[in-house]
Parts: structure tokens; sequence; C-alpha cells
């Protein structure tokens, strides 16, 4: 680049930077954007199998090179993600954001990504696969069993049958890693879109 190019680069106005607390979407798809890396990072060395994945996820934290610093990162994260997507719905529903000119398209965004960060949590703590991911992951395929209509039939798909089983391992995987990426890839999208026009903060 050129003096000239530079100094056009350097000599560009600044625009007024948000608080932390005015601009909790970016921040959330930043953080998103935080996990999609150190979840690819960790995804080198986990295994998806019931007698391998808590090894793996011990080798990560205790034998690979700043394996422990980036599951750390992950999971620190993936909290604030989650409560910055609350604090979204939250907020959104204080502003009375569903009744503004694309008001009901704005609140179903903002609940759907609180509830897919939420479903990545979920997901993600019963990866390790030791009791208290069994039971954590027991528990929840048991509340969503609970929703009316489809809940029975979510529920079985999560456990891999009647009971809660190995299957259910590889199924959380794939889905934490696989298949809610690309929805969350469509929500966030959309997101910023709205972030632009004003109606998502």
């Amino acid at each position: 680049m050129s003096a000239a190019g530079l100094t056009r680069v350097l000599d560009r106005p600044v625009l007024a930077r948000r608080t932390f607390l005015s601009d909790p979407g970016r921040t959330a798809v930043f953080l998103f954007g935080v996990e999609v890396v150190t979840g690819a990072l960790l995804a080198l060395y986990y295994q998806p199998a019931p007698e391998a994945s808590f090894r793996s996820v011990q080798l990560i934290s205790n034998a690979v090179t700043f394996g422990w610093l980036v599951r750390a990162v992950h999971l620190a994260a993936a909290n604030v993600t989650v409560l910055l997507a609350a604090y979204l719905v939250v907020r959104a529903f204080f502003r009375r954001a569903f009744l503004g000119p694309r008001g009901l398209g704005t609140w179903l965004l903002t609940v759907g990504f609180f509830l897919l960060m939420l479903a990545f949590y979920f997901t993600g703590e019963a990866l390790p696969w030791d009791q208290d991911a069994y039971w954590r992951a027991t528990v929840t395929a048991n509340l969503v069993a609970d929703t009316p209509l489809v809940g029975p039939w979510v529920a079985g798909v999560l456990r891999g049958g009647a009971d809660m089983s190995g299957v259910a391992l590889v199924r959380l995987y794939a889905a934490h890693a696989i298949l809610m990426p690309w929805v969350a890839y469509w929500t966030i999208k959309r997101m910023r879109e709205l972030m632009r026009r004003g109606a998502i903060g």
C-alpha cells in the first residue's frame, strides 16, 4: 500500500463506539465466532465414542499444547454467549421490540437465538460423557420428553432409544458440531441484517 493510500485509510472518520451493554448482539456474534474457532480446534482431538470421549477430553486438557487454554476459552465464551443471548431476550421484551415495524420477526429471531445458544450449551456439556455429563443429558432428555406433541419423539432421537445410550453421545456431538452451526449461521446472518437496520442491538 502506498503512503497516499495509507493516509486515506488513517484519515477516515471513526464512528462513535457503543458501550458493551448497548451492543450485546454484536458481542454475542463475536463470541460465537470464538466458539466456532475453539470448537474446531477441540474437534481435532475429541472422539465422540462413549468409551473414548472422556479420555480424549483429558488428553486435550492435560497433554495437548495449550489444549487446556482452548477448552477454557471455549467454555467461558459459551457461558457468556448464553448470558448475552438471555440479556437480548429480556431487553427486547422490556423495550417491546415485538411491537415495532419488524417486531414479530425480530422477537422470534432473538428468542430463537437464545434457544439455540441454550441447545449448544446443553449438548456441549454432555460431550465429556462422564457421570455428570451422562446424568445432565438424562435430565435434559426427560425435560424435553415433557414438551407437548414432539417432545417424546425428540427425546427418543436424542437418547437413541427409550433409555440413554452411547448412541446419544454421537447424536449430541453431531447436533453440536454439524447441525446446529448451520442453523446458527443462518440465524446470525439474519441478525446482522437486522442490526444494520437498527432493529436489534
